[in-house]
């Protein structure tokens, strides 16, 4: 009997703290859950409501502000490029919703209709100034509204500009008082530096060597000069040109093979290195790279002085494997780079390096 009864009471026991725990929890649970959600999802990056969000299938459509910064990329300080035309498109990207050019006080008001559905489309041409190129991928990357950018020749000129596609749907209604939305979307611009380039040599190698029948690896080096720190220039095409028909033959006859060309100066301090060369004879060069479309600023590849890259500006490498030299040759290929600024505006610059058997 004893038995039985210390049974039923370990049971109702069971049953009476199990009922106490529910009680506990259900009482405590919303308190927890108040102090560690929010610590949870910021550690895990989940954005907080704000308060300020749609109501579930709302879009936004009435009046809107947008306030557009300028940004240089070297160091986030604020710039005014002048003569930058933005533009904001409706969704129809044929219908203008307002334009500003820049002059440190950039903003756009308009009206976001509900055909719009929520999206809108920024241009921005940088074609009047030759001072300051548009960083596209920074611009996207830094603004919470854009969603997307790509080349866009929103006047039919046949010169390329930067489009962008602007998200509003997550504007919440206005409220009593209201009577706009206000957005900021930065651009960031890298300053242009083409004037006064100079490309000078620091290593024209030489080797006993070249004239033997193994390849052996050479490099000449150098940099561009007059390149301002935290300032960089477009390129639209990096080759190596001969000078004369004797310069061809040595590729030709294989005693120059394996060419590759480096050149330090995209953001971060990383570098442009490109090994697989086309060999182009009826030109007389090598043609290292060239963009899309040689006349298209928005195609070129941005050269940057940025802090780490020590104290000769943008360098270059060139490398070869060479054999077979008649004793004391020469192989002298030039440099050749070509700059586009922000207008459009084409230059070049050479250095013709050397390679000698000694």
């Amino acid at each position: 009997m004893s038995n039985k009864l210390t049974s039923k009471r370990v049971f109702w026991y069971a049953v009476v703290a199990g009922l106490a725990f529910i009680v506990l929890f259900a009482f405590v649970y919303p308190f927890v859950m108040v102090a560690v959600v929010p610590w949870y999802n910021k550690l895990i990056g989940v954005k907080e409501p704000t308060g300020e969000e749609p109501p579930t299938g709302y879009i936004y459509s009435g009046n809107l502000q947008i306030t557009l910064p300028e940004y240089d990329v070297y160091d986030d300080s604020a710039k005014t490029p002048t003569s930058v035309v933005t533009k904001i498109w409706h969704a129809d990207k044929a219908t203008l919703f307002g334009s500003v050019t820049a002059d440190g006080t950039d903003v756009i008001t308009g009206e976001v209709t509900e055909a719009d559905l929520g999206v809108l489309y920024m241009s921005v041409d940088h074609a009047a100034t030759t001072t300051w190129y548009l960083d596209p991928t920074v611009t996207d990357a830094n603004s919470n509204y854009l969603t997307e950018h790509f080349l866009w020749d929103v006047d039919d000129d046949g010169i390329l500009e930067y489009g962008f596609k602007i998200a509003v749907t997550s504007l919440s209604p206005l409220k009593a008082g209201e009577t706009q939305k206000a957005i900021t979307i930065g651009q960031y611009f890298y300053d242009c530096d083409v004037t006064g380039l100079n490309i000078v040599a620091v290593t024209n190698p030489t080797s006993a060597d070249l004239s033997g029948a193994s390849y052996i690896d050479l490099y000449a080096t150098g940099y561009v000069d007059a390149v301002t720190r935290g300032d960089g220039f477009k390129l639209v095409r990096v080759e190596l040109t001969m000078p004369n028909a004797a310069n061809e033959t040595y590729v030709d006859d294989g005693k120059v093979k394996n060419v590759w060309v480096e050149l330090a100066g995209s953001k971060g301090g990383d570098t442009y290195k490109w090994t697989t060369l086309s060999w182009q004879a009826g030109q007389d060069r090598y043609l290292v790279w060239e963009a899309q479309d040689v006349t298209q600023e928005a195609y070129g590849k941005i050269v940057f002085y940025d802090q780490n890259m020590g104290a000769t500006d943008v360098s270059y490498k060139v490398h070869i494997q060479g054999a077979n030299f008649a004793a004391a040759a020469v192989w002298n290929p030039t440099i050749k780079l070509t700059f586009i600024n922000p207008a459009g505006t084409i230059s070049t610059d050479t250095l013709a390096i050397t390679f000698t058997d000694t």
